[in-house]
């Protein structure tokens, strides 16, 4: 159980590091680590797909599809790459009902393709885009620490001992705590006033970072899949490392977007951050 827990500590902490350098020096480096990200969580989803007989068409789409974001993201057009997604999401779906099958697919393609968009937008080249994902992975880390050791030191009644037998709603609220402090202290340091609504934004951050969490092991769980990989040392695969960010960072953007009160593709990655944070 030690050795366990060291494997995890470590792993996760050059996982960070790696994570962090990226962030600061933005760019095309921060870019390519998203579109990483995403052709990894893709793939994984599909991989645990395999157990509902995928074919080998719907596997092209996505494959196709993910192509296609990453391109049109490296070009600069984010309108190409929702619509990539959407096509792809499409296209999957319709290949699936003529087998008589699932959406499980084209769940895992907007999944995958719109954490990809959303992670770089956010990010895009400038310092507001810094400060936007520090103040994320701010709640999100504080989140996942708080939350377990929360729960394992306080225990009591479970969310959803079905979905995930461990998670408790001590460690949920918990959780909660530490992504409001957190949120808090990063917007402080990163020059925010707006403390109220830095507030709310962590609270809500934290909120849908733990759904996510959720949402993956209830997913893992309906294919019978303890990992969704092997790739990451004591963490498993990709999307068990950042399935609590995927929602967060969607949440992020689509709040952005509301608060900005402009389309879709119209926004920049500064302009996003900027708005929500108020720096």
């Amino acid at each position: 159980m030690q050795n366990e827990v060291l494997v995890r500590t470590i792993s996760g902490v050059i996982l960070g590091v790696f994570v962090l350098v990226l962030t600061w020096f933005g760019g095309l480096g921060f870019l390519l680590l998203a579109i990483a990200i995403m052709a990894l969580v893709f793939f994984e989803w599909f991989r645990i797909l395999e157990t509902r007989s995928l074919s080998r068409g719907v596997w092209l789409i996505g494959c196709l599809t993910v192509i296609a974001v990453a391109v049109a993201l490296i070009a600069g057009s984010a309108t190409a790459a929702f619509s990539s997604v959407a096509a792809g999401a499409v296209l999957a779906a319709l290949a699936r009902r003529r087998d008589g099958r699932d959406l499980w697919p084209s769940i895992g393609i907007v999944y995958a393709g719109f954490f990809g968009i959303a992670f770089s937008e956010l990010r895009d080249s400038g310092d507001p885009g810094f400060a936007m994902m520090i103040f994320l992975f701010a709640i999100v880390w504080a989140t996942d620490v708080f939350a377990y050791f929360g729960g394992r030191t306080l225990g009591g009644p479970k969310i959803a001992p079905a979905i995930s037998p461990k998670k408790t709603w001590s460690g949920f609220l918990c959780g909660l705590a530490g992504g409001l402090v957190a949120g808090l202290i990063a917007a402080s340091v990163l020059g925010s006033p707006h403390y109220l609504w830095v507030a709310f934004l962590a609270i809500l951050l934290s909120f849908a970072g733990q759904m996510g969490d959720l949402f993956e092991s209830a997913m893992k769980r309906r294919f019978a899949v303890k990992d969704s990989g092997t790739l990451i040392p004591g963490h498993g695969g990709v999307m068990d490392r950042v399935d609590s960010m995927i929602f967060a960072v969607f949440t992020a953007y689509l709040v952005g977007m509301a608060v900005s009160g402009e389309g879709l593709v119209e926004n920049s990655g500064n302009g996003l951050a900027s708005r929500l944070l108020g720096t």
